[in-house]
């Protein structure tokens, strides 16, 4: 599992989600709009299950990477790599917090360095 480099600053958690309010833009094939290298999500479930789907690029069929995250874990993904999500039950609940390098915040301290995520 990819994991968050030790002098990342956790700057941001969104509000726990389940099916009927995930924001739909999860759902598809997508880039956090915004995210740049140094910029790690870290996805945490605390109910049900969510299975992650990365892809090498906008255009490949298949995915390179699959994740499932089950209650109690957390999965991180790596910066600007193509991805969705799918709630594997409908009791599912998650979260996701963004985790930024310091010389990404130095370099955008006016600017959102991560993805402002809107249903």
């Amino acid at each position: 599992m990819l994991r968050i480099p030790q002098n990342c600053i956790h700057t941001r958690s969104t509000p726990c989600w389940n099916k009927d309010d995930t924001p739909a833009g999860l759902f598809k094939r997508h880039l956090d709009h915004n995210t740049q290298p140094g910029v790690y999500p870290r996805l945490s479930v605390m109910q049900g299950a969510v299975k992650y789907y990365g892809f090498a690029d906008a255009e490949c069929s298949e995915p390179d990477s699959e994740l499932l995250i089950e209650a109690g874990q957390f999965g991180v993904f790596p910066p600007e790599k193509w991805h969705y999500i799918e709630l594997v039950t409908d009791e599912t609940c998650f979260n996701i917090e963004f985790f930024v390098a310091p010389e990404v915040l130095l370099r955008s301290k006016d600017t959102d360095p991560h993805a402002t995520l809107q249903k």
